[in-house]
């Protein structure tokens, strides 16, 4: 597994996360950034369930009403889903993303010590079946829903398969260092390794090579990473800019593209679901096979986001 806990710089600004204010240098790790919150929600699950309950109310409480700008961009970007609304719906839709979020951070860390406790329902036989009895390789891709993050992290994915997730740096060092040190010791730390985008020049090779070698890479389909070039598509009916990676790494080794998202269902249950393969042209024009397979995306992605528009947390304005 790689170690990139300590060597990792993370970005600056992250395109579709919280933008760097005054008020990150000002409050250091007490901003939603810091270190503070990351460290908030992993002690707590070590307390009582009513302890883990207070912290989640606390946390959503707390996002509501001081993360102003965050607030702004969470309901913005759920007109296009939901629609337009009035000022009361627009807080109430803005606290329930804040407490989703606190829930599926919360627990994102509880499966780092109690993994026995989750509990994981797929849906999806017959691509799970096709991947059992296959020894190509296969991009997953998903979103920032629910807790994206569990999806290659469970038992019951396919077995015999490495599993690369392609991360984005956290976006400071101690928070990168936390998380860095968590997933080293993640009790099914030898059925995925960890890559941060942008930390590694041959990072494009070496995916490519787990591909062929019939290994799985889990990428976010939904962000364009910060410095990167991104494909035009549309979301909701609206022009979205969205990443070409999966559909190009796809593409180059002539891999399945599998639209994966992962719904929490409750209290430590999760829903898991693997749609139908996207096949991924492979004629003389590269860049129009690579556009139809990231219009493909953005239709799941939409399909996704409108089951649980709640689920989908992206803390900036996108339209």
């Amino acid at each position: 597994m790689t170690s990139p806990a300590h060597s990792v710089e993370p970005i600056r600004r992250k395109p579709h996360g919280p933008a760097l204010t005054l008020g990150r240098r000002l409050l250091g790790p007490l901003h939603v950034t810091g270190i503070a919150w990351y460290r908030l929600h992993y002690w707590a699950t070590f307390f009582p369930e009513w302890f883990i309950r207070s912290v989640v109310w606390l946390s959503s409480w707390f996002f509501w009403l001081c993360l102003w700008q965050i607030r702004g961009a969470v309901a913005g970007n759920l007109e296009a889903v939901l629609g337009p609304c009035g000022w009361f719906e627009r807080q109430r839709r803005i606290w329930r993303t804040f407490h989703e979020y606190a829930w599926c951070l919360t627990e994102r860390y509880e499966q780092f010590h109690r993994q026995d406790r989750m509990q994981f329902q797929f849906e999806g036989d017959a691509t799970y079946a096709e991947m059992q009895q296959s020894t190509c390789g296969y991009v997953f891709f998903t979103a920032h829903f629910g807790n994206w993050e569990m999806g290659p992290l469970v038992k019951q994915v396919p077995r015999g398969r490495k599993i690369h997730v392609v991360r984005e740096p956290e976006m400071g060092r101690a928070a990168q260092r936390f998380v860095g040190e968590l997933f080293a010791r993640h009790p099914l730390r030898d059925q995925f390794v960890v890559h941060y985008a942008g930390s590694e020049l041959t990072l494009g090779a070496r995916l490519l090579m787990a591909l062929r070698q019939g290994d799985v890479v889990a990428m976010p389909g939904d962000r364009p990473r910060a410095g990167m070039g991104s494909q035009r598509s549309t979301l909701f009916g609206r022009p979205m800019d969205l990443p070409p990676g999966p559909a190009a790494l796809a593409r180059a080794a002539d891999a399945p593209l599998v639209p994966v998202f992962v719904f929490r269902e409750g209290r430590r249950r999760y829903r898991i679901v693997m749609r139908e393969p996207i096949r991924v042209d492979k004629s003389d024009d590269r860049q129009r096979d690579v556009a139809r397979a990231v219009d493909r995306m953005a239709a799941e992605c939409e399909r996704a986001i409108r089951q649980r528009p709640h689920h989908w947390f992206c803390w900036a304005r996108l339209w």
